[in-house]
Order: C-alpha cells, then structure tokens, then sequence
C-alpha cells in the first residue's frame, strides 16, 4: 500500500493551481484535493512532476468547456435547466474519460487496425489521449487508405503517439 507523504501531496497540489491561475483561471483547492485522491486510489502513487503539465491542461479545457456551456444557457434565458445542461455535461465527459480509459487501459487502439479521428486541432498537434505536443514522439506517416486526391494520387496523414501508442486521423 502507498504511503501519501502530506507535504509532497501539497506541492503537488499548489503546482496544480498555480499552473491553473497562470493561464488566468480559478479552481478550488478541494477539487484538486479530491483529484489527487483519486488518482491515488487508482494508480496507487502521487502523480510524476511530468504529469502536472497534462493534467493542468485537462481542468483548463474542463473550465473552458464549463464557461461555454454556462454562457450558451444564460443566452437562452433558461436558469432552471443550467444544471441538466451541466449534469449532462459531466456524463458526457464521464463517458469520453470511459473510452479514454479505454483506450489506455485495454490497449484497444494499439494494433487492432482502429483509428481515432478527431476534429482538426487549431494550433500545435496534441496526443488526443495524453496530451503530449513533444514533436520528437509524435509520428506523422501516410495513409493509404484515405485518398485525397486520384490524380496527382495524394494520401492523407495518419498520427502515433510513441509515448501511448495513439493512432489517430485528423478530419
């Protein structure tokens, strides 16, 4: 069983936060807390320095995503239906992380011949499933199955993520 040390999990947690207000957001100290919780019960160890980046930029996009949803309701004038709109909210995230976790866990992606397609990202490419921009593991390579064009015969790309195994389409 893991030993949490009190001091080490503060750190993390004010890393946490302090890469959250850089960005120019708010978060409360006990979600972070509850975050780190979990992530103990489930890996058994606190989380690498190296994951501090990644899991900065997952609560920045879950903020981003919350600001919008509450913005789109408080236009439509519906105050009473703001907290389906966010319950419905967090089950799709839940089953986004499910098929994430899919992903990583089952090792489904790996060489079963699937492909993930995403939307085409505005800016730097990113894993989809860890979020790493490292342009050294990142992996661009052609696929022969999606034809762009016949004549000139162009193909289209196909991303692997070497620090998860990914593969992925951008559409």
């Amino acid at each position: 069983m893991f030993m949490e040390d009190p001091l080490l999990k503060e750190y993390i947690i004010k890393d946490i936060i302090r890469g959250i207000e850089k960005e120019g957001y708010n978060i409360e100290k006990s979600s972070v807390d509850d975050f780190l919780n979990n992530f103990v019960k489930q890996y058994d160890r606190l989380p690498k320095k190296k994951e501090i980046g990644p899991i900065v930029i997952s609560y920045i996009k879950l903020i981003k995503t919350q600001l919008s949803q509450s913005t789109i309701e408080q236009d439509n004038g519906n105050g009473g239906s703001q907290t389906n709109s966010f319950n419905s909210f967090m089950k799709d995230l839940s089953d986004q992380e499910n098929e994430i976790n899919t992903i990583r866990y089952n090792k489904s992606l790996y060489h079963s011949g699937k492909v993930l397609i995403i939307p085409k990202p505005d800016g730097r490419r990113l894993c989809p499933i860890c979020a790493n921009e490292n342009w050294f593991k990142i992996h661009e390579s052609i696929d022969k199955t999606d034809i762009i064009s016949h004549f000139p015969r162009i193909y289209g790309k196909i991303y692997t993520c070497s620090g998860c195994g990914c593969v992925w389409k951008e559409k």
